[in-house]
């Protein structure tokens, strides 16, 4: 008995992630004013590029490269990411950058696939805390430390809990690798 072997050629596409933030949040509590962004660094591959006009694939490569994307613990030493398109985040380090910022780094595992779109890769990432004095506190200057940001800002960050990511508009699509 033959046997025959069908061989199907797969072609790779990659998205380039642009410099700039993937998913955003702000929020006001009291006299504070928080701004979380969430950068990514690195390229996404798929097996086939799905039909359609290039400005909707993106789209939908964004939608589903930042669905819900939950920020916790922005006032711990390491604060949790997750999303709901399976995302693994691994934080490797935070650091304080005066004068009103902490910056959480690490790696995501993307293992995403949604309505024929299916996305894969492993990219590094950065996520910025900001918190200042909004307006309703003009005559307050930055925190001069780390200690002191920690201290001005630490219990409303606290109280936020957690905060959901709207998403951007910042793939750029590759060709393949």
């Amino acid at each position: 008995m033959a046997t025959y072997r069908r061989v199907v050629r797969a072609t790779a596409f990659r998205y380039r992630l642009t410099a700039e933030p993937v998913a955003a949040a702000t929020a006001e509590i009291g006299k504070v004013a928080i701004a979380v962004r969430l950068f990514f660094d690195g390229d996404l591959y798929t097996c086939r590029r799905p039909p359609g006009a290039r400005e909707r694939v993106e789209a939908e490569a964004l939608d589903l490269l930042s669905k819900g994307l939950f920020v916790s613990g922005i006032d711990l030493p390491v604060a949790t990411v997750t999303g709901a398109a399976g995302h693994r985040f691994v934080q490797e380090n935070a650091v304080f950058e005066p004068p009103d910022r902490w910056v959480y780094r690490g790696t995501c595992g993307v293992g995403a696939n949604r309505d024929g779109l299916s996305l894969t890769g492993m990219l590094g990432y950065r996520l910025e805390v900001r918190a200042k004095w909004n307006r309703r506190a003009p005559e307050c200057g930055p925190p001069a430390t780390e200690a002191e940001w920690c201290e001005v800002f630490g219990g409303q960050l606290a109280s936020i809990g957690g905060m959901v990511l709207r998403r951007a508009s910042l793939l750029s699509p590759g060709t393949p690798p």
